[in-house]
C-alpha cells in the first residue's frame, strides 16, 4: 500500500507536466505571440465606443482619436443604468 502522499506528490507532478506541456504548445503554435491584438478580439466595433467614466481625459482623447466619438451607454451596457 502507498503512503497518500506520494500519490499526491505523484498526481502534482502530472498535472504540472501536463500544464507546462499545454504552455509550450501554445507558444509553438503562435498563441501568444500578440496578446494585445487577441485580448481586444472580444470587443465589438460599438464597445470601443462607449463613453467610460472611469478613464482619464487623456485615456478619452486616445480612445476617441482611435475609434471615433464616444456614444452614451444603453440601459445594461458598461456605464447605462440598469
Amino acid at each position: 500500500m502507498l503512503p497518500s502522499s506520494l500519490i499526491v506528490i505523484v498526481a502534482t507532478a502530472l498535472f504540472t507536466l501536463g500544464a507546462a506541456l499545454m504552455l509550450i504548445w501554445g507558444w509553438r503554435k503562435g498563441f501568444l505571440r500578440d496578446l494585445d491584438a487577441q485580448s481586444r478580439v472580444i470587443f465589438d466595433d460599438r464597445d470601443w465606443r462607449l463613453a467610460r467614466p472611469w478613464e482619464s481625459p487623456a485615456e478619452r482623447a486616445e480612445r476617441e482619436r482611435e475609434f471615433g466619438v464616444s456614444l452614451p451607454a444603453d440601459k445594461g451596457e458598461w456605464g447605462g443604468a440598469l
